[in-house]
């Protein structure tokens, strides 16, 4: 007989409400905010990383974030052509 398990294990791993990636760069914005502000301010950055990070993300599929920056041709996704129309033309 089947029974019904409790637990999901397709779901991506969240802390508190980040993923684990965005987890890691706001652990690592206090450490690149020091070489320039107060410690305070260091984490108060990495508090309002957080937030925008959360809001921004929230409500998109995972991966919602790179393909708006390679959109926008901040980064380039392997694998993915250019956002922008290509002519081919001999002239």
């Amino acid at each position: 007989m089947w029974t019904d398990c409790p637990t999901v294990l397709d779901d991506p791993v969240k802390v508190v409400g980040l993923d684990l990636l965005d987890v890691g760069l706001v652990a690592f914005a206090p450490l690149v905010l020091s070489c320039g502000v107060s410690t305070g301010w260091c984490f108060a950055g990495a508090g309002l990383l957080g937030a925008a990070l959360y809001f921004v993300k929230r409500g998109k599929p995972p991966g919602a974030l790179a393909h708006a920056l390679h959109t926008l041709e901040f980064i380039k996704l392997p694998g993915i052509l250019s956002p922008h129309r290509q002519t081919y033309t001999p002239w």
